[in-house]
């Protein structure tokens, strides 16, 4: 068990995932500060109620920890940074301190082994590519690994815009392949 803080957002971010945020709020900038101090990270959670900005806000009890890889201070005075998705976890306990960050004691899930992308996900590949060139210049992936069953998973699992308690669902799936079979049977059109 480790205690981390945590971020709940109306977005996810996978392991291995790109996450660009602007921040303003005291709370995460003092966040972002101990982490760089410490050399540590935070989680992010999806938000299971209220809003990003409030303090009345419930994560769900799952979530991925991320790095600050990039940082910088935006022409709109904001602090910009880029965290990289890490490690999944299930939070078993969470608290709100004073200054309204969440805090949270979790379990680490077990990292899965990157596994090969079978023939009856590469659809889903292809619709992935498509969608990653909708987003870019805002996450841009240097290498596109669409041959990677997770990554691929874990993609679309952050971009596809699907409702909170969908998204949670395939969060509690037991294994990407699992996700990915959900995923397939969903019908996903995109037009380019």
């Amino acid at each position: 068990m480790t205690k981390i803080p945590l971020f709940p957002l109306s977005s996810i971010v996978m392991p291995g995932g790109l996450l660009p945020l602007r921040l303003f709020e005291r709370r995460y900038l003092d966040m972002v500060k101990t982490c760089f101090r410490d050399g540590t990270g935070f989680g992010v959670c999806l938000l299971k109620t209220g809003h990003e900005a409030s303090g009345h806000s419930e994560p769900y009890p799952r979530g991925t920890t991320v790095k600050i890889i990039d940082f910088d201070q935006g022409s709109d005075g904001l602090l910009h940074i880029t965290g990289l998705g890490d490690q999944e976890f299930r939070v078993l306990h969470h608290y709100q301190q004073d200054d309204g960050l969440f805090m949270g004691e979790v379990e680490y899930l077990p990292q899965q082994p990157s596994t090969p992308l079978t023939e009856e996900f590469v659809g889903l590949a292809t619709k992935l590519d498509l969608i990653l060139s909708y987003v870019e210049p805002n996450i841009e992936y240097t290498e596109k690994r669409l041959d990677d069953a997770d990554w691929v998973c874990h993609r679309l699992l952050e971009l596809l815009p699907l409702a909170p308690p969908s998204k949670m669902e395939l969060l509690e799936l037991e294994s990407n392949h699992e996700r990915l079979d959900a995923l397939a049977s969903m019908r996903i059109e995109i037009s380019d």
